[in-house]
């Protein structure tokens, strides 16, 4: 036979959730009875009437409140009973109309039974409470991270049939689906959280083939035409239409190229490349375009289609990938593309730019004088780097 306790009435009862008082419905008389009720958390029922009685110091139990003291009576950590306060307290109104918190053993219960039912009946975990307060008690008291968790399972047992993976169980703890778990029990508190749908990167074996210490010497001292420094994306605002612009710039001679792009996508990388190969011809291609070290954006992803011409079948050009995170790398392109900035700010959205306003900008930086050409522009330095017989009308409509 269950445990009865007879409940006086008692006046309305006002919870107290973060500084808000509500109103709860006013108890009538009732039975609270053990029977019936499923644990869900780390207390069973009978431990939280037992909680109840404690912290009252009623039914000829002593009143204690230390949760340090409560903790070895539950043989539970003081975390565990801090929280447990906190689910269960509310607030009751004395008669002189001052407040006092008193822990509520049937408000906690059916906090838990309420979470339960937005925890769906799809979750592989399921209504398996045993592991989910095993997940609790790892990684709550013990700090453990969810690979720490599966991991422990795996070398000394689950504490049930279930078995999930660590992915799941980010994704749970994610998604408020862990009980007590939330991802501000994690060390990085979610920060590191890879966005869904966010585009996977190079693999590290592609990018090792094709590094940037693999250049080639001249390439790193500047000495021959034909190397561009990097390939890069300067993009609108954040939810903008997503139309960019691709930017190429050469070692040398400093030879800008700027080029509208519908999207952000390799496809719409490899469609430019094809176009200027179209518009400049293999042979004067390959004099132009030797190497071209792009970033490890997925935009760059499909060497292959970007090395390979499609006016033969020899490769139209070398690519190489700079060190992730390493702007270092690329210090003539970043400073370019802050050139393209004074024409088209940072936060405009490039859909507002025509291609021929871009190709503006281009034959702006292409004639402008620079110190380190001394004093000749791009366009004067490349005519002296073929010869002016060799300038075919081709280069000057791609690079004005």
């Amino acid at each position: 036979m269950g445990l009865e306790i007879i409940v006086p009435q008692s006046t309305a009862i006002l919870c107290v959730n973060e500084n808000n008082i509500q109103e709860v419905e006013t108890m009538e008389r009732k039975k609270l009875t053990t029977e019936h009720k499923p644990r869900r958390t780390h207390f069973t029922w009978d431990e939280r009437l037992m909680l109840q009685y404690y912290w009252a110091g009623k039914n000829k139990y002593p009143k204690i409140r230390s949760a340090v003291q409560l903790g070895r009576i539950f043989g539970k950590h003081e975390s565990t009973i801090r929280r447990e306060l906190k689910r269960g307290m509310v607030t009751h109104l004395k008669s002189t109309l001052e407040e006092h918190e008193v822990y509520n053993a049937e408000y906690a219960q059916n906090d838990v039974d309420y979470k339960a039912t937005a925890k769906g009946p799809d979750l592989k975990t399921g209504s398996d409470r045993e592991l989910i307060s095993a997940f609790e008690d790892l990684i709550l008291e013990q700090s453990y991270s969810p690979y720490a968790v599966i991991a422990h399972f795996d070398s000394y047992g689950w504490p049930s049939a279930t078995r999930i993976c660590e992915k799941t169980l980010y994704n749970y703890i994610h998604d408020g689906l862990m009980g007590d778990v939330d991802i501000n029990a994690l060390l990085y508190k979610g920060k590191r959280r890879k966005p869904k749908g966010m585009p996977k990167r190079h693999k590290r074996g592609v990018n090792a083939q094709r590094s940037i210490t693999k250049r080639p010497v001249e390439a790193l001292e500047r000495s021959c035409l034909g190397h561009w420094e990097m390939m890069d994306t300067v993009v609108g605002p954040v939810g903008g239409s997503g139309t960019c612009m691709l930017t190429l710039t050469e070692r040398k001679l400093r030879l800008q190229l700027v080029r509208r792009m519908g999207a952000k996508t390799a496809k719409e990388v490899q469609l430019q490349l094809n176009k200027l190969e179209r518009d400049l011809g293999s042979e004067l291609f390959g004099t132009l375009f030797s190497t071209v070290t792009a970033d490890n954006g997925s935009e760059f992803h499909g060497a292959e289609e970007i090395e390979n011409s499609i006016l033969s079948d020899a490769k139209r050009i070398d690519l190489y990938y700079a060190r992730p995170y390493c702007s270092s790398d690329r210090p003539t392109n970043e400073n370019h593309n802050g050139i393209v900035r004074r024409f088209i700010p940072k936060g405009e959205d490039i859909r507002n730019y025509t291609s021929q306003q871009i190709r503006k900008v281009q034959g702006w930086m292409n004639n402008y004088p620079r110190k380190i050409l001394g004093g000749k522009s791009p366009l004067m330095a490349l005519t002296e780097e073929l010869g002016s017989g060799l300038l075919d009308q081709r280069i000057l409509e791609v690079f004005q």
